[in-house]
């Protein structure tokens, strides 16, 4: 009997419909850093990361958004550390927002915290994007941060000469952490030297002391052995009262 009822029970209880079921399983995924980053950019089409604080001056977001509106195209930005947005480098992000947002411009992401920087044109305008991209990583240092990555790039692809620049570049200037290591080193090598230096006048100044120390010696004995052997010479020749010597 108690079968029959529970039974019973159950049967009143409502199904919830797949729709409604699905709703609460999409509620319940959690949400993607890529698609975290999509809805900021629909909300705001340049994104700065909070996740960053020492890599990224307080004023990032406005620089960055004064310097693209100079492109006079619409730009889509995105600053954020790339080992957040699941395992994606800046020249795989590119693309995955471009295909989600669905809207022409110049899309650029930018990692706060390594030289990683990536700029791609969609529709519009043709802008020498690409050459002004290495030319950015080629006048920058790897530490100069994504705000002046952002600005340099701007520049010189309003410069009409992006190529130029491109070609041009030498080898990317030292960061700031390289100049000191640089600067500690010679540091450390001059020291090493001043030490060497010291070292061998202390070795010469000592060596030659030792020397006139030793020569000192060799001439006292030599003398002692001289006067030695006069005394013995003067005892091997007795002489008699006479003054004439002793024959034997």
């Amino acid at each position: 009997m108690s079968v029959l009822v529970i039974g019973a029970l159950l049967a009143c209880v409502p199904v919830p419909a797949a729709g409604a079921a699905g709703a609460v399983l999409e509620r319940a995924k959690p949400v993607s850093r890529i698609d975290h980053l999509i809805a900021e950019l629909r909300r705001d089409p340049v994104y700065v990361t909070d996740h960053a604080p020492r890599a990224l001056p307080a004023d990032a977001a406005g620089r960055i958004k004064k310097a693209v509106a100079r492109l006079g195209v619409p730009a889509y930005v995105a600053v954020t550390p790339t080992v957040l947005a699941d395992g994606y480098g800046t020249e795989d992000l590119v693309p995955l927002l471009h295909d989600d947002l669905g809207r022409p411009g110049v899309y650029i992401v930018a990692d706060p915290t390594s030289p990683s920087f990536t700029a791609v044109q969609y529709g519009g305008a043709t802008l020498p994007v690409k050459d002004a991209m290495w030319a950015t990583a080629s006048e920058l240092p790897s530490d100069a941060g994504a705000v002046a990555m952002v600005e340099r790039f701007v520049e010189i692809v309003l410069s009409g000469r992006a190529k130029e620049r491109r070609e041009a570049g030498g080898p990317r200037p030292k960061s700031k952490t390289r100049i000191a290591l640089d600067a500690h080193d010679r540091s450390e090598r001059a020291a090493s030297r001043a030490e060497w230096r010291a070292f061998a006048t202390g070795t010469a100044l000592s060596g030659g002391a030792l020397l006139l120390l030793l020569l000192l010696l060799a001439s006292y004995r030599n003398r002692r052995r001289k006067a030695r052997a006069g005394k013995t010479r003067s005892k091997a020749r007795p002489v008699s009262a006479a003054g004439g010597r002793k024959r034997r």
